[in-house]
């Protein structure tokens, strides 16, 4: 659930907007109910609880200021967790010394709904392999692999070429399998 301070903040933000009545019902609505996949999204791209909630509080800043470019109600979800993506590949970026001295456990991992791990032994191999990903890699395997979206919706996504997003794809799968076939079971 959103922080009730910080929408308050963002709605009484006095810069001129263009308002858009159907658009802010929509958005806040979409905002309640996606607020916690968001934040997974972007825990999954920078691995930080902290910087996740950023990447979503300031995707979501963002989303608020430019809605009136929404054009289809449809696209919803794509644009506002591109914002979030965005937001969290830069914040993912940061110099991990930082990270180091605030641990947190708030956010979970972002399972794959309908799926049940056989071997937990495998999974926490997997959630390591993962986090030494570079982010704009954890972005790509978090948006095609977790969150269902097609390869040229990743793309767009991520603002990033097709072809470059292939090759992501393609080196983040080739090093979490490396790393899997080569770590002790």
């Amino acid at each position: 659930m959103p922080n009730p301070r910080y929408v308050a903040e963002v709605l009484d933000d006095p810069r001129p907007t263009v308002r858009s009545e159907p658009v802010d019902r929509v958005l806040g609505a979409f905002v309640t109910e996606h607020y916690d996949r968001l934040v997974r999204l972007a825990y999954l791209i920078c691995r930080h609880g902290p910087d996740a909630a950023d990447a979503v509080q300031r995707g979501l800043e963002q989303a608020w200021r430019q809605r009136a470019t929404l054009r289809d109600e449809a696209s919803l979800r794509p644009w506002v967790d591109r914002v979030v993506v965005r937001e969290a590949i830069r914040l993912g970026r940061r110099p991990w010394l930082r990270r180091v001295f605030s641990l947190d456990s708030q956010v979970g991992w972002m399972e794959p709904t309908g799926r049940a791990v056989a071997d937990p032994h495998e999974m926490l191999a997997l959630r390591a392999a993962f986090a030494r990903l570079p982010s704009d890699q954890r972005a790509v395997i978090a948006l095609h692999l977790h969150a269902g979206y097609s390869v040229a919706e990743t793309a767009a996504i991520v603002d990033a070429p097709l072809e470059t997003v292939r090759t992501r794809l393609r080196r983040a799968k080739d090093r979490l399998r490396r790393e899997l076939v080569e770590s002790p079971s």
